[in-house]
């Protein structure tokens, strides 16, 4: 009933798939995958014009890949290491029924046509976009290579094993133990190629990155990383932050609740996957999001520098909650409803923000909203080490932003002395909020 249901474009390009998978390019007639389809051969080549045009349909409209391999809400849970090893044993799985249809496009690719060949592109494209989102989920979004070249580099490298791995499965090798495993000849085995694989990427990320991801903070001897550099968060004034939130309710129920979210309680970008419809707990008398892989409690204010979006109990987050019909346990949606990812978290920041511009007259950072909600904190009164807790940064990597809060307080104070009556019988002023000076 499935396939009567769909189209004979698409029941060609499951039939072309499955058999390009298993029996190669070369050894698959345009008959064979008509047959398979069950449409006629005719139809095949009105749709495509030729076999590579099938093929290029097959990169692109084909599934490759799994849409999710790994549950990226059990990130957080799981150390990074092995993490990306689940991940890269997952995709190593996936293409293993894949061998021959990998070896075909590489083997076949300097008969394609230029038209052929962009498809086939935009394939691997695809394919690399949806590498690079959860490659980023793992790694934090200070590697020292964009997440895209990461993923295009680790894509090539399982690409190739798959090919290598394909033409010389004939051979074997014996490991320490006695255990004679299939090898390609450059690795003993497949877990040996993920390992190095994994100790790779690891040696790509900065401290930065480790703490921006969630990894945890070092304790006793560990020996401690370099904290973020918050020195150049710039927090943004009142004015651009409503007009932010202005923008993010046109753009619809979820940007506006997850702008609510990132300048009502400081969640960073990388900590968006994790957080679950059940991180959200709120009555009338508080909202609170537990927050990172160790649910730190952090408040989620109504009040956003001097203006109320709603209350605890119906504010932008909790209508966009009540407004799905959806099953997914994420609270912020990607594409196929999975959890949204670090990268979309600033693509969609940056459509929301595209036209408004920092004081600087630069395009706004996401994580200039983190640095928004830190300083309006110690403005309330927030004491730094509180802070520390809530934000899940250092109080060293606070102290920038303590700096800039103490700024804001100097100048509020200087106009409101400005403002007085009386000309210079003016009283010491009192101190305008309870920032620390230890």
């Amino acid at each position: 009933m499935v396939a009567q249901r769909q189209s004979a474009r698409q029941r060609l390009v499951n039939a072309a798939f499955q058999l390009f998978a298993t029996q190669g390019v070369a050894a698959t007639t345009t008959r064979q995958v008509a047959d398979l389809a069950g449409v006629n051969e005719v139809t095949l080549f009105r749709q495509f014009g030729s076999k590579h045009g099938l093929l290029a349909a097959v990169m692109t409209e084909a599934e490759v890949l799994p849409p999710s391999p790994v549950d990226p809400v059990a990130v957080g849970q799981t150390p990074v290491e092995q993490a990306l090893r689940d991940f890269l044993a997952q995709c190593l799985e996936a293409l293993d029924p894949l061998s021959e249809l990998v070896r075909s496009v590489i083997g076949e690719a300097g008969q394609f046509s230029a038209a052929h060949s962009q498809a086939m592109g935009q394939g691997l494209h695809t394919i690399r976009d949806y590498m690079a989102e959860y490659l980023e989920t793992l790694l934090g979004s200070g590697s020292v290579l964009p997440p895209g070249e990461v993923a295009g580099l680790v894509m090539a490298l399982l690409l190739g094993y798959a090919a290598i791995d394909g033409t010389t499965s004939g051979t074997t090798d014996t490991d320490a133990e006695g255990t004679t495993e299939g090898g390609s000849g450059l690795w003993p085995n497949r877990d040996a190629f993920i390992a190095s694989v994994v100790g790779w990427l690891l040696s790509l990320r900065t401290p930065a990155a480790d703490l921006s991801a969630g990894g945890d903070r070092p304790t006793g001897d560990s020996p401690t990383p370099d904290p973020l550099d918050t020195a150049h968060w710039i927090d943004l004034p009142a004015p651009i932050v409503h007009q932010i939130m202005q923008a993010a309710r046109k753009a619809g129920p979820q940007p506006y609740a997850l702008v609510y979210v990132l300048l009502g309680a400081g969640v960073a970008a990388a900590e968006v996957p994790l957080l679950t419809r059940s991180s959200a707990l709120y009555d009338s008398s508080q909202h609170i999001l537990l927050v990172g892989p160790h649910h730190r409690q952090v408040p989620l204010n109504q009040w956003i520098l001097g203006k109320r979006y709603g209350t605890y109990s119906k504010n932008p987050l909790t209508r966009w909650l009540k407004g799905r019909s959806d099953s997914s346990p994420a609270l912020f949606l990607g594409p196929n409803d999975q959890p949204m990812t670090p990268r979309r978290v600033r693509q969609l920041w940056a459509e929301v923000t595209a036209d408004i511009l920092a004081p600087s007259g630069e395009p706004l950072r996401v994580d200039q909203a983190r640095a928004t909600w830190c300083v309006e904190m110690l403005l309330r009164g927030l004491s730094r080490q509180d802070l520390s807790l809530l934000s899940g940064l250092s109080v060293e990597e606070l102290e920038p932003l303590v700096q800039k809060a103490q700024a804001r307080s100097a100048l509020a104070q200087a106009l409101r002395l400005d403002q007085q009556a009386g000309g210079g019988k003016v009283s010491p002023a009192t101190p305008a909020t309870g920032i620390d000076e230890g």
